[in-house]
């Protein structure tokens, strides 16, 4: 029954819109301030009616660690429908895992999650909490164990995010120096996102809850209330820029972007503000 709900809400999450949804006329705006700005940029762009999309560049996989923690979120919210797992279930915690890459044993740092690692068992309701709303690698990697990598890994497939690509547990240094990295598109993660804030992913209380999570998360994926976009967090000059929002207001849509070349982060934040404002504004 949870597999086949999870199949339903995959075609909800895609083919709702497919052959319906026209491009966004704010598609030259949004490729002037692309090109104004210097920047190099993914974006995928949805409105929440599925009326309007816009994609430019959008298959560019780069890495978004605390997104990549969301399908681990939705995995368990489906076993847990499907009575397969209950909320109340204990997992008992410990900081050593498997590498991807040979299997040998690397240790987490549980440093700053002295309450965690602190405990020696802790529910699958807490460690989910924990994952999402304090972004937590050593909470994500044990629901990772516990759920099985590649049960996660055909979940986003189900969801039609195929995009996303989670290899490896977090912090696995080992598997990300030989290439095995956990890695998103702007257009997988939107499709996620875009399913979740329409109440279409495993079901809809569980949308809700997952949402509900996620607004009280410190996940750079986050719900804002209007566009523009609240100012992006503090990141190190030249990185990449990423930033994933379900904005609500008037006309609610989702937006996905990977902003490429700009040393300043708050030029980068406003130029997603403005790519943001040019899609709201957009008929």
């Amino acid at each position: 029954m949870g597999l086949a709900l999870a199949c339903t809400s995959s075609a909800l999450a895609q083919g709702s819109v497919a052959g319906t949804a026209r491009e966004s006329p704010a598609r030259d705006a949004v490729e002037k301030l692309i090109r104004q700005s210097g920047a190099d940029v993914s974006l995928a762009f949805r409105s929440l009616d599925g009326a309007q999309e816009l994609f430019l560049q959008a298959e560019t996989p780069f890495e978004y660690p605390a997104a990549m923690k969301i399908p681990v979120m939705i995995e368990l919210y489906a076993r847990v429908s499907a009575r397969e797992l209950r909320w109340s279930d204990t997992v008992p915690l410990h900081t050593d895992f498997r590498s991807a890459a040979d299997g040998s044993a690397y240790r987490l740092d549980s440093a700053g999650q002295r309450d965690i690692a602190a405990a020696r068992t802790m529910t699958l309701r807490q460690l989910c909490d924990a994952m999402i709303t304090r972004d937590s690698n050593l909470a994500a990697n044990l629901l990772i164990e516990k759920l099985g990598l590649d049960a996660i890994r055909q979940r986003i497939h189900m969801l039609g995010a195929d995009g996303m690509d989670l290899v490896a547990g977090f912090g696995d240094s080992k598997a990300s120096a030989e290439g095995l990295k956990n890695v998103t598109s702007a257009r997988a993660l939107m499709v996620i996102l875009w399913g979740l804030a329409n109440d279409r992913v495993v079901n809809s209380n569980a949308s809700k809850e997952m949402m509900g999570l996620i607004a009280r998360s410190g996940l750079q994926a986050v719900i804002s209330g209007a566009a523009p976009l609240r100012a992006a967090p503090r990141r190190p000059p030249g990185a990449d820029h990423h930033d994933a929002s379900i904005i609500i207001g008037a006309r609610p849509f989702v937006l996905v972007t990977d902003v490429r070349g700009l040393a300043d982060p708050q030029a980068s934040a406003a130029l997603v503000a403005r790519i943001a404002h040019a899609l709201s504004r957009a008929r």
